[in-house]
């Protein structure tokens, strides 16, 4: 009767944050049980903050929260220090992970492994680490890293204000929020926020944007929003503008050149886009050669910069003034 009323505890809260933080629930269905039990009783408004969970062979698991890192015990309390009862992962385990990731079929997702990462429901992103072959295969898996995707309503209310239509980057550094902030702004553009509602198309190559999954959106784009989900984003981007007819085009870190000659053909059709991209700092807008090429284009009006760990302090340059800047 006692295991029963333990059980039955246990359902309970796992109903609980299914409801409240469904995009940390999915994560939790992945891990194995001794692990996902642990992290169950994590502090409650923890749960909606965590941004990675990191599961390393024979390693303790560790969170990041707010671009810091936490371990946690196996009573599920966070800390900081490297305590003894740290609950640690083991190598089956991370096999146990991995193949739960590939639904049983490593085949199926060789594409997505070749370059680092699982796609896994409502837009969360497993990165896989190991012994890659030349290749391209993977074996020994050692670590995964599944990175939280989280939908924070209102996050781009500030820079809805700025966005004009015309071209429009958020850069910052790794976990300073860029998908987040893109993901709201998508939503309050698509929906008018108090104006013209906008006909966007999201170019989602890895899922993290929508969330989508048989062709439902998990997360909220507005009601003015087409998602095309295509692992090539260039590509897609001329798909977009050919058959879609968008008056802006949405998708999350540029990096090649081919995806920055779909923004130059988007331009030239007068289409806006709304893109992403790594820098440390504002100088290095002009450092890196896409980034750069991207501003001298004339298809990105604004910049918003943003902090690490900061989500919502943006900065907003024009164009003319970072590259000025620079180049003075």
């Amino acid at each position: 009767m006692l295991l029963f009323y333990i059980g039955l505890a246990l359902h309970t809260i796992y109903q609980v944050i299914k409801m409240k933080t469904p995009q940390f629930e999915s994560a939790l269905s992945y891990l194995p049980e001794r692990i996902k039990r642990a992290l169950i009783f994590l502090p409650d408004n923890l749960k909606p903050r965590v941004q990675e969970i990191r599961i390393r062979a024979g390693l303790p698991v560790a969170l990041t929260v707010g671009g810091r890192t936490l371990f946690v015990r196996c009573s599920g309390e966070p800390c900081e220090e490297l305590l003894s009862d740290l609950i640690r992962a083991e190598k089956g385990e991370i096999e146990e992970i991995f193949l739960g990731l590939c639904n049983k079929s490593v085949y199926a997702h060789l594409g997505e492994i070749k370059e680092g990462y699982l796609v896994m429901p409502y837009g969360n992103r497993a990165g896989i680490c190991g012994t890659f072959t030349e290749s391209g295969n993977l074996r020994d898996v050692s670590s995964v890293n599944i990175r939280i995707a989280c939908q924070i309503k209102g996050c781009a209310e500030e820079l809805a204000k700025e966005f004009t239509g015309k071209g429009l980057l958020i850069a910052g550094p790794p976990g300073s929020g860029k998908t987040t902030i893109l993901r709201d702004l998508v939503r309050i553009i698509s929906r008018g926020n108090g104006g013209k509602c906008r006909r966007i198309a999201v170019i989602d190559s890895r899922g993290e944007l929508s969330g989508s999954s048989m062709g439902l959106s998990f997360n909220d784009l507005g009601e003015n929003t087409d998602i095309l989900m295509i692992k090539n984003k260039a590509q897609g981007i001329e798909m977009a503008v050919r058959t879609l007819f968008p008056e802006v085009i949405a998708f999350d870190e540029i990096g090649t050149a081919g995806e920055l000659q779909g923004v130059m053909q988007s331009f030239n059709a007068g289409v806006g886009v709304i893109t992403t991209a790594h820098i440390g700092a504002a100088e290095d807008l002009m450092r890196r050669s896409v980034t750069r090429e991207l501003l001298l284009s004339g298809a990105i009006e604004k910049i918003a910069i943003l902090s690490s760990g900061k989500l919502g302090e943006i900065k907003i340059l024009h164009t003319k003034d970072a590259i000025a800047g620079v180049n003075t």
